[in-house]
């Protein structure tokens, strides 16, 4: 069935992943009408040229926000079809507002979660404490963990006695956190995953300044395998901050072709 037919359904895109353009290109192609989220201007950049209802564009704070938005493209658009959280794993404030917000309002909400990948070559922590369980004294560990765990992760991983540095992503934010953090202006690099050059900066990086091991998240997608690929060449340590796990419960699927599949049955219902 051509969902077209049935007036263009129109979808609530909340995006924050590498997966967020994909998705969205591939769901106007099959005829959907699309409302996407993004947190600045600059995320706002690959989804200008699409043919978009709207972009929104600033993050979505408290659940009144995402009540608000809801109800106006109730109003004014004949409501949303579904909502489609395709935020990072880690954003677990912002998909549990979303998930609290759509159940009360009886609106359809779906969440795409990232598939796991079992690659045996790295070792996983529930917490940054548990560092304390591992020798890195004296030896120097690369932090490639996000602005927003910089700093704890640089605190315990230097408690444990390693020698702290962090690659950091090229964004204005990234940049000012990690300046009012505690590691040295010294022993930190800017710049974005280069998946497209096969780690080469980052692989440089490991070599410079004699890395013994890459601390990350269990976040999926190209950045967590650059690194499985990178440690695992370079025979040097990796440790992945698990994922959090409280939303197992909540309607989820973990590809384009799942959500296209189940976005199609509620069209039917």
């Amino acid at each position: 069935m051509d969902i077209r037919e049935k007036c263009q359904p129109h979808l609530w895109l909340l995006t924050g992943t590498g997966e967020g353009h994909v998705f969205a290109e591939s769901l106007l192609k099959e005829g959907w009408k699309i409302t996407v989220s993004v947190v600045s201007d600059r995320a706002s950049i690959p989804y200008e040229k699409l043919n978009l209802e709207k972009i929104l564009i600033g993050a979505l704070i408290t659940e009144e926000e995402i009540r608000g938005v809801i109800l106006n493209a109730r109003i004014h658009q004949n409501g949303f079809h579904c909502v489609v959280d395709l935020t990072h794993p880690f954003a677990m404030k912002i998909t549990r507002s979303i998930s609290k917000v759509c159940k009360e309002l009886g609106q359809t909400f779906i969440r795409y979660e990232r598939a796991i990948d079992n690659i045996s070559n790295a070792f996983l922590i529930e917490k940054f404490s548990d560092l304390r369980n591992y020798d890195l004294k004296n030896k120097s560990i690369l932090l490639a963990v996000g602005v927003r765990h910089l700093q704890e992760a640089f605190v315990f991983a230097r408690n444990s006695g390693a020698n702290v540095y962090a690659r950091v992503l090229a964004n204005p934010e990234s940049i000012r956190k990690t300046l009012s953090s505690s590691i040295q202006k010294t022993n930190f690099a800017v710049l974005n995953p280069s998946v497209s050059s096969n780690g080469k900066i980052e692989k440089a990086l490991v070599r410079k300044w004699n890395i013994a091991g890459v601390i990350c998240r269990q976040s999926g997608g190209s950045n967590e395998i650059l690194w499985h690929r990178i440690c695992l060449s370079m025979r040097i340590n990796l440790w992945l901050l698990e994922r959090p796990t409280e939303f197992k419960n909540i309607n989820s699927v973990d590809s384009y072709e799942k959500l296209n599949k189940k976005l199609k049955s509620i069209s039917m219902e």
